[in-house]
């Protein structure tokens, strides 16, 4: 959906080539994000590299060391240090010279001492890890410490080295500071680079819905269409969820424009992703070709035009199917999924007219751009995407076999990584004695910003794929340019290092293989290269991979079904949240007056984590979006059985959570608000929805082995239908049926997932609300 002139004058035009590639890559880097990050690289390393070339070379040191030594803390501070804040992201960085130069220095006095050395690396793994839980300057100088003390041992210096290399440091770190200021990130511009990002996303979706129209009639065509159409609204609604985590962390105005900027990704994405299920829906329930060729125009017409036309579209689509024969059944499946189409078009226009006129209105820059008090969003951002299995695996932790030894997830990963340090270095001395950092590195990295064991198996895999390309790569330049030409090398460094910047984030085998271009490179400038270098290299990497998950598997282990059933939890407790805010109830007022010895405290503060202050039906359907995504997470096995077992019965949970997740989304797309005077029935139906909810959840995390009684789920079809009849012929009548025909939808959906989980099932098995709602 590019924006373009609205006007009825606009001729038809597509996508230049050169725009697409630039929505491409704002879709895959929402906001410019990681090139921001990888241009700080690009920029302060050389700058770390001169101010430590120029300071080595006036104290006598070697100019190599001065130009390695002034990288570091120039490139680890732009990987590290990521503030919304500019002033707080210079102190951050200046702060981190005292734990750098301390360490450093440490490195070197402790040469003499094998032992000693190898033991205090354990030590400082350790508090890498757990500093996280200690705060952003906490957690800035245990890495940065750690970085310091492998610079000194990996160097022979004289403790006499110390005073000069620790100004360079500081040289270093002042002008990385300086460089971060100049290129401080434009709240503003990042939004609107945000904003096309998404767009560009929609856009997507739209044009794999206009790929499956088109090729309905070939069978293959098709499933291959509906494929893509599933993968692009896949990757929409994850950039979604990111989009409204970005807009709380970048500090948007917190009162009026986050607020409606929130509103405005939340209905593009509603709708967007109807017209995508919409296109979907007409393909596989086999709808005439007149009526898909009416929606594809329909579509084409948004897709060519820009969103601003999707009044006429709307009009278009409505128009050509009146004259098909599938008009003539008012009531048939097609004719609703038409009209939810036409609708869908109408709030497409409505949302991208709203969005100009807020662009219009936000300042260039200044505190009206980002304030230090952003609103509140039920989404968690982890390395710039929704936090995946990081929530789950802490209430895991938290209510889990551990929670006597007040054990936080950090200080979880800080034993393992120490335990594998351990238990890797004596192996790696063995394999290559002055290189066994290499398989500490190879603990460090597979436990960072991992928590399963599925993603710390793919993290080790990328990582030994980008060893075998980079050192593949590597071993070419260093047989091909060797030493004569330091300053291509120099430039090839610190680009390399920018690249691998914006890979970190993202593709990790990228950010891999640049870097062991760069180590290749400066091995051969100290004489310390040869071909062998790269296998023992992958071989240490994989060496301390390996035990860093058995290790994480067997030490102070979390069954995974555990983690399932927390993930399932969470998100029961963001649809009964959803449920009660559908008809005007706060989820943690109601706790407050209602939960009692039934409801454990564990629920209570999933319940409070989740849920916000106010009923807002978008952010309580986007705390079920958040809750589906972390549910994702851990549900990826390593080994996926397509015979059965454990793994045929979490699709079949997923498919129930899925299916209330969008019956929330739809509802909140149509309602915006819950109704003003919602009847008794409607509430008393609520209410009792989210007991039995709440039953479900507390039966579902206690497990089929407990001795507590089996849930009761009771269904409230009756009492819907009342309500329905209640609210006929008044001013809510159709709030009414919208929150009720989600009610009874999501009463429909659990109550299949309370009969697989061994509950009681009271009451009718369909209802009048659920199967004839609003359309």
């Amino acid at each position: 959906m590019p924006r373009t002139d609205t006007t009825n004058r606009t001729s038809p035009r597509r996508r230049t080539r050169s725009r697409r590639l630039a929505d491409a890559v704002l879709a895959l880097d929402p906001g410019l994000v990681k090139t921001d990050g990888a241009l700080r690289t690009l920029v302060a390393v050389p700058a770390g590299m001169a101010v430590g070339y120029a300071v080595a070379t006036a104290f006598g040191l070697p100019a190599i060391l001065g130009v390695m030594i002034g990288a570091m803390p120039a490139f680890i501070t732009c990987l590290v240090i990521v503030d919304p804040s500019t002033g707080r992201t210079a102190a951050r960085t200046g702060a981190v010279l005292v734990p750098f130069v301390v360490a450093l220095a440490g490195s070197i006095a402790l040469q003499p001492f094998r032992l000693l050395e190898l033991v205090l690396i354990v030590v400082l793994l350790f508090l890498q890890f757990a500093a996280a839980a200690w705060g952003a300057w906490a957690a800035d100088a245990a890495i940065v410490g750690f970085a310091g003390y492998l610079c000194g041992l990996l160097l022979p210096l004289p403790e006499t080295s110390v005073v000069p290399l620790g100004l360079v440091v500081a040289a270093s770190l002042a002008a990385t500071v300086l460089v971060r200021l100049v290129l401080r990130p434009d709240a503003h511009r990042t939004l609107l680079r945000t904003r096309r990002g998404f767009v560009a996303r929609g856009s997507a979706v739209l044009e794999a819905a206009a790929a499956v129209l088109a090729a309905a009639d070939d069978p293959s065509a098709r499933r291959r269409t509906l494929r893509r159409l599933r993968r692009s609204r896949d990757r929409y609604h994850e950039i979604a969820l990111t989009v409204d985590g970005m807009l709380a962390a970048s500090g948007v105005d917190a009162d009026t424009t986050a607020e409606e900027l929130h509103r405005l990704v939340f209905d593009t994405h509603f709708a967007v992703d109807e017209l995508g299920r919409g296109a979907g829906a007409l393909v596989e329930h086999g709808a005439p070709s007149d009526v898909r060729h009416a929606a594809l125009r329909a579509v084409t017409i948004v897709l060519r035009h820009g969103g601003g036309h999707g009044e006429d579209a709307a009009q278009t689509l409505l128009a050509r199917y009146g004259i098909t024969a599938s008009a003539g059944d008012p009531d048939s499946r097609t004719t609703a999924v038409v009209r939810r189409m036409a609708a869908e078009f109408t709030d497409l226009q409505g949302a991208g007219l709203r969005w100009r006129e807020l662009r219009d209105e936000l300042p260039r820059r200044g505190d009206g751009v980002a304030l230090a008090a952003p609103f509140v969003t039920p989404v968690v951002l982890a390395g710039g995407r929704p936090a995946g299995a990081v929530p789950v695996l802490a209430d895991t932790v938290a209510d889990g076999p551990w929670r006597r030894w007040r054990l936080s997830v950090s200080l979880r990963t800080a034993v393992h990584a120490a335990i594998a340090v351990a238990i890797v270095e004596p192996l790696a001395l063995l394999l290559d004695g002055p290189r066994f950092y290499w398989g500490v590195i190879g603990v460090m990295i597979v436990l960072a910003g991992t928590n399963t064991t599925h993603e710390r198996v793919r993290k080790g895999l990328h990582r030994a794929v980008g060893t075998v390309v980079g050192g593949a790569v590597g071993i070419v330049l260093v047989h091909v340019v060797g030493t004569a030409h330091p300053w291509f090398t120099l430039v090839l460094v610190c680009v390399l290092l920018a690249v691998g910047t914006y890979g970190f984030g993202g593709v990790y085998s990228v950010w891999v293989a640049c870097l062991v271009v760069v180590l290749c490179q400066v091995y051969a400038f100290s004489g310390s290269f040869t071909d062998s270098l790269v296998p023992i290299r992958l071989a240490e990497n994989l060496l301390g991979a390996a035990v860093a998950v058995l290790v994480s598997a067997v030490v102070l282990p979390i069954a995974t079904r555990a983690v399932i059933r927390r993930a399932v939890r969470r998100q029961l407790t963001a649809v009964r949240a959803f449920v009660l805010a559908l008809v005007g109830v706060d989820a943690d007022a109601e706790a407050d007056a209602t939960v009692g010895a039934g409801a454990s405290r564990a629920s209570r503060s999933a319940e409070t984590a989740t849920d916000a202050a106010a009923p807002d039906l978008r952010a309580r359907s986007r705390a079920v979006d958040a809750a589906t995504y972390q549910l994702d997470a851990v549900l990826r096995p390593m080994v996926r059985f397509p015979t059965g077992g454990p793994a045929r019965a979490d699709a079949r949970t997923r498919t129930s959570l899925q299916a209330a997740a969008t019956f929330a989304r739809e509802a909140a797309g149509r309602l915006g608000s819950p109704p003003q005077d919602p009847p008794a029935a409607l509430v008393g139906a609520a209410h009792r929805l989210a007991a039995s909810i709440a039953d479900l959840a507390d039966g579902i995390v206690a497990g089929p082995r407990s001795a507590a009684p089996a849930p009761v789920w009771a269904r409230v079809g009756d009492q819907l239908d009342t309500a329905v009849g209640a609210a006929a012929g008044g001013p809510d009548q159709q709030t009414v049926e919208v929150a009720a025909h989600a009610l009874g939808r999501i009463d429909e959906a659990l109550a299949l997932l309370a009969d697989r989980h061994r509950a009681t099932v009271l009451g009718e098995t369909a209802t009048r609300s659920a199967a004839t709602g609003a359309r």
